[in-house]
């Protein structure tokens, strides 16, 4: 999620260095040996591939005495919330007018006792990185967090009385690391079998072919920010058919010569522009599939229909139409139509 320009300039992945530098620095407490600081990280975006997310807190379940602080980086450029619930909530929806309010931070007035709202707030939303976000615990207990806008991601802070035993910062880099490394690897095996297999395509009865390009893909922890490969046979007068099976919301936005939203929170990004499905590209104007849902649904409840998740363009002529995520811009979410 992002900010745009029809030329896309990937922000540099700071995740894993920062992470690493504060990751590396220990504090003990005088009783009983605890650290009074453990850091850990909100997701990551692959070092060797951007478009590779994430979805993790890592490592997910943490070990602290009472009185530890615990710090999480959320580095980016794919954002993240770290949110404890009042006693009773659920996650709403980050489509829902509730979640998004949630996209706002709700710090800490002092140390946590699991009955309020703390929430970050979703971060990054633009190019620079967010300082960590910290929470004391003072209050023995297990206190569950998740991501607003990633329902999978979810962790646990369990808080011990002092001179228990406790992870130590070592102890967390360790298994953050492991599963790290797990989740990389399912996820580029995830970007691989996206971008090997070949476009579905129709014949239509007048001649011209209609193309489908999927919009992501996901696994149970990463997220493939990246739309699948452009046909290279596409010709005036074909259709392309934009898909979102993945567990993402996305847009796909083609600037024209116009300015594209700035800010992932904007009603722009949303609204399907100039209107609803089918529309025809051109060179000029700002077009917009709107917010396409993701292929998910909450426990009971039936994922969105395809007619929801997809949007169909007319390519009229021949020329080059780049198109982005409007979402996922500094993730490098972006692609071009080449039309011969």
């Amino acid at each position: 999620m992002r900010r745009l320009g029809l030329v896309v300039a990937v922000v540099g992945l700071l995740g894993l260095a920062a992470c690493g530098s504060d990751s590396k620095k220990e504090t003990t407490s005088s009783s009983g040996g605890q650290a009074s600081e453990i850091s850990l990280r909100a997701g990551v975006n692959d070092p060797s591939d951007v478009t590779i997310a994430v979805l993790a807190y890592l490592p997910q379940a943490i070990t602290v005495g009472q009185g530890t602080t615990v710090s999480w980086t959320i580095a980016g450029p794919e954002p993240h919330s770290v949110t404890f619930l009042p006693p009773g909530q659920t996650m709403p929806s980050p489509e829902s007018a509730e979640g998004q309010k949630l996209f706002a931070p709700t710090p800490p007035t002092g140390s946590y006792d699991g009955k309020s709202l703390v929430n970050s707030g979703l971060v990054p939303l633009g190019p620079q990185a967010a300082p960590p976000f910290k929470v004391k615990f003072d209050t023995a207990g297990s206190y569950k967090f998740a991501c607003v806008i990633h329902p999978q991601m979810t962790g646990t802070v369990t808080v011990v009385a002092t001179g228990t035993k406790a992870d130590t910062q070592a102890d967390v880099q360790t298994r953050g690391d492991t599963e790290m490394n797990q989740w990389l690897t399912e996820g580029r095996a995830a970007k691989k079998a996206m971008t090997d297999k070949a476009p579905a395509k129709t014949a239509n009865a007048d001649g011209t072919t209609t193309w489908t390009i999927e919009m992501g893909a996901s696994t149970a922890h990463t997220d493939i920010l990246a739309f699948a490969p452009v046909p290279a046979a596409i010709k005036a007068k074909d259709k392309v058919v934009f898909v979102n099976n993945s567990s993402a919301p996305h847009t796909a936005s083609f600037a024209g010569k116009q300015s594209l939203p700035q800010n992932p929170t904007d009603p722009a990004v949303n609204a399907p522009k100039p209107g609803a499905s089918p529309q025809t590209l051109n060179a000029t104007d700002f077009i917009n599939t709107g917010l396409l849902p993701p292929n998910a649904a909450a426990p009971g409840q039936t994922p969105p229909p395809l007619a929801a998740r997809s949007f169909t363009f007319t390519v009229p002529a021949t020329g080059q139409y780049a198109y982005v995520c409007l979402l996922h811009v500094t993730s490098g979410m972006a692609g071009v139509i080449n039309v011969a």
